[in-house]
């Protein structure tokens, strides 16, 4: 009768028949290549860890109320804005004209001067309330989340804020007929958005939210 393992099957082998030196390497080298894949995909998806703990001041409290300063100033800022809209305007018109007389190479060309006068201030007004959206929201995610990502993004949001707030100044505000004041609470803005960037930066920050996970390609393509 033929065996129905087969002269090959496992259940066959002498138990104390003593493997070969070639069987072991195979074996060993067979282990080998488990815990190196094994080890591949670990780095490239990190385990998320339960209970990460409470998440330090600096980012839950200190760096939100330091930004919640801002965001004020920059809702005034907004709202001032709008209600002189039209003089805005109308200062922003008249400095491109004067820019055309004086220095024709690089300002704007005449045609164009009413439509860029009539559509940058209000834009850059409205874009004053987006961006402070923007921030809140990965403000409240990095916490709410345990995501080193969202406080990333955070931080390039308050990188954009912080460059547009000098062009911003010099085309909304810095106007004989509009009150200084907005320029001045326009950097004091400008330091606080750097003050809370800089809170949600701190080691304690660090510490607390995961490991970033950057892409590894060549890790991907051998775990495949």
């Amino acid at each position: 009768m033929t065996d129905p393992h087969g002269p090959g099957d496992p259940h066959d082998r002498d138990p104390e028949r003593i493997p070969t030196q070639a069987e072991l390497d195979a074996e060993d080298l067979a282990e080998l290549e488990r815990s190196s894949r094994d080890r591949d995909q670990a780095a490239l998806y990190p385990p998320r860890p339960a209970d990460p703990g409470s998440p330090p001041a600096a980012l839950a409290l200190h760096a939100r109320v330091v930004w919640w300063g801002a965001a004020v100033i920059g809702l005034v800022l907004a709202v001032y804005g709008f209600f002189n809209l039209s003089t805005i305007t109308d200062d922003l018109r008249q400095r491109l004209l004067e820019g055309v007389v004086t220095d024709p190479a690089n300002s704007a060309p005449e045609d164009q001067v009413e439509t860029l006068a009539g559509f940058f201030p209000p834009f850059m007004l409205v874009m004053i309330v987006v961006v402070l959206v923007i921030e809140y929201l990965l403000l409240v995610a990095a916490v709410t989340h345990h995501s080193r990502h969202c406080r990333n993004f955070f931080l390039a949001a308050v990188v954009v804020h912080l460059l547009c707030i000098p062009v911003g100044v010099d085309l909304l505000f810095r106007y004989p007929d509009i009150s200084s004041t907005m320029v001045v609470i326009s950097w004091v803005q400008f330091v606080l958005l750097v003050i809370a960037a800089l809170l949600t930066a701190r080691r304690s920050v660090n510490i607390w939210l995961p490991e970033s996970t950057r892409m590894k390609p060549t890790r991907m393509l051998r775990g495949r």
